[in-house]
């Protein structure tokens, strides 16, 4: 079973402490055709972390630099038709200034994830942490009721 299988099991956002486990699985899955960005977030803050997503990611220049435009522009990516991984060194760094938007932006990776398997393509995304009880619960989690179907959404198609 290739790694990326293997890793997606349980979600796509894993946790590392070690640099030396982590280069080894960067390594491994550049083999699968991975392609690789890396982040050093022991340089980032809530005012220039966006900055650094959009120059590593390439994102258009339109970029808004907020939450929801990192979730528009990744989800674009998946247009590109590349598997990648999306590596974060030193999380707990960035994660101790802005515990809310550190979970937020693996929230938003762990459901475009999913949606990019959709189309064939494959995000993952390696979290480097020195701060050995650093976690993240609920990637992921929709907390949405159940839509309609596309044909019944308006209330007309339902006879409301």
């Amino acid at each position: 079973m290739e790694l990326w299988k293997k890793l997606m099991l349980n979600g796509s956002v894993k946790l590392f402490m070690s640099n030396k486990i982590l280069d080894k699985y960067i390594a491994d899955i550049s083999y699968e055709g991975f392609e690789i960005y890396t982040f050093d977030c022991s340089k980032w803050d809530s005012k220039n972390y966006h900055h650094d997503l959009a120059a590593v990611l390439g994102f258009p220049c339109y970029y808004g630099e907020n939450l929801d435009a990192f979730n528009d522009c990744l989800s674009d990516m998946v247009e590109e038709e590349t598997d990648f991984v999306l590596v974060f060194k030193n999380y707990e760094l960035f994660a101790k200034q802005n515990l809310e938007v550190a979970f937020k932006l693996l929230d938003i990776i762990q459901i475009n994830s999913w949606r990019f398997l959709i189309e064939d393509v494959k995000l993952l995304s390696f979290i480097q942490s020195n701060d050995a009880t650093m976690s993240f619960p609920n990637l992921g989690a929709m907390s949405a009721s159940a839509e309609w179907n596309g044909e019944e959404w308006l209330d007309k198609d339902r006879g409301l």
